[in-house]
């Protein structure tokens, strides 16, 4: 490993509000470019444009991250927020109507997005610790998803205006990122890993794996599990509807919920929770895939699972396994890599998912159902990433403020 020079700060409040402010600009933004990628590529069969904006959100991820040790991250931060800035207001310009076009546009947001994210999750995790880092990163989630839905709804479905206001948006967080100045970190000596070492490491491969059978799961089933629905006809078109708004609504309440709860009782708990009640899920929708009341059910714990996912396996996990002597973008660059892998084999299934029989579509939940207690497997061996001793402390001052309640109430009587 190589040793790397970053500073030291001096206000871990500012760098806490700096680190937020980076994090919930870019999520929200990106809701913004993502709006606009699936309208502009709506077609499912342009496969193509969405292998370059997945392929360049999972390449630059990568290089951001290989160069983070020689490049300080302040400056890799604020180019890439400003790089944001300018794709987002080219792209405004650009006729979407040529199809050349769509592929600058697709390469583009995956580039001003995938390059400098290692950087500000690293950023992030640097400035929280065991002890808050879950429910810090609810937080952020939970907001963000407000956020981006908020400027949807208030935008439309006018892709000039939705360009223009991400622009807008990621200046602003350009401006109050330089306002805020948080204090750099000065004279303590990093190590730096390798990609080779993070693979090698058991505790990251044993939480990656998981993360990336629930990925691809995701992915390719749900073209499924919608066919299933439009196959149903007009209540099947109705769900439809309405899983678009209880879906994220869920998610975005038990991101909030799980990363409070994981930093009570551990993450491991909550990860393996999370897999067997979904699991559970996808088996008994395979023995009634007809009943609709499965289908809210699915959907339902489906939202669950991702908002506790999205928590631990975006933002918790991967600042918990890396070290706190280490620059982290690495872990974050690779733990990254499953989610846009698996939206890009989503996006090749669903053409396939729409010709298929109703049979078809029911043998697939058994097997989804299958891939999902798998991913329970590399779960029971591995560690937990919160210190033993901090959920120690936490039961324990929970026994002693019982203790005083059940004390005071003997004494009142």
């Amino acid at each position: 490993m190589k040793e790397h020079r970053i500073n030291k700060s001096s206000s871990f409040t500012s760098d806490l509000i700096a680190s937020l402010t980076i994090l919930f600009n870019t999520f929200t933004w990106f809701y913004m470019l993502r709006a606009v990628i699936n309208t502009v590529l709506q077609d499912q069969n342009n496969i193509s444009f969405f292998v370059i904006f997945d392929s360049a959100v999972i390449f630059s991820s990568i290089f951001g991250a290989f160069i983070a040790r020689k490049t300080k991250r302040a400056y890799i931060i604020y180019f890439w927020i400003t790089l944001g800035v300018i794709t987002s207001l080219l792209t405004a310009f650009l006729d979407i109507t040529l199809i050349e076009n769509l592929s600058v546009i697709a390469l583009f947001f995956g580039f001003s997005f995938g390059l400098g994210i290692p950087s500000g999750l690293a950023y992030f995790a640097d400035c929280t610790m065991f002890e808050n880092r879950g429910r810090n990163s609810g937080f952020l989630f939970m907001i963000s998803n407000l956020g981006g839905f908020l400027f949807l709804i208030t935008l439309g479905e006018n892709l000039f205006w939705i360009l223009i206001v991400a622009s807008i948006w990621r200046t602003t967080g350009l401006i109050t990122l330089i306002l805020i100045r948080p204090r750099k970190i000065e004279g303590e000596l990093k190590v730096y890993s390798s990609f080779k070492s993070i693979l090698s490491n058991r505790s990251f491969i044993l939480y990656i794996v998981p993360w990336l059978l629930f990925c691809l799961v995701d992915s390719i089933e749900k073209p499924y599990f919608i066919s299933l629905a439009r196959i149903s006809g007009v209540a099947g078109e109705k769900f439809i509807a309405f899983d678009e708004v209880l879906e994220p609504l869920i998610g975005t309440i038990f991101a909030f919920i799980s990363g409070f709860v994981a930093d009570q009782i551990g993450r491991k708990k909550v990860v393996l929770y999370g897999f067997i009640a979904l699991g559970i899920t996808f088996a008994a929708l395979s023995l009634a895939p007809t009943m609709q009341a499965f289908w809210y059910v699915t959907s339902a714990i489906d939202g669950i699972a991702w908002g506790v996912f999205y928590v631990m396996f975006v933002l918790v996990l991967w600042g918990d396994l890396s070290p706190s002597n280490d620059i982290r973008e690495k872990y974050f660059a690779l733990g990254g890599i499953p989610f846009f892998f698996a939206e890009l084999l989503g996006k090749v299934v669903y053409p396939f998912a729409q010709e298929i029989s109703i049979q078809t579509v029911n043998a697939a939940f058994p097997l989804a159902s299958f891939f999902l207690f798998l991913a329970v497997i590399p779960l029971m061996f591995a560690p937990e990433t919160l210190p033993e001793k901090k959920i120690r402390e936490r039961e324990l001052k929970k026994y002693i403020e019982k203790a005083k309640k059940i004390k005071e109430k003997y004494v009142k009587e």
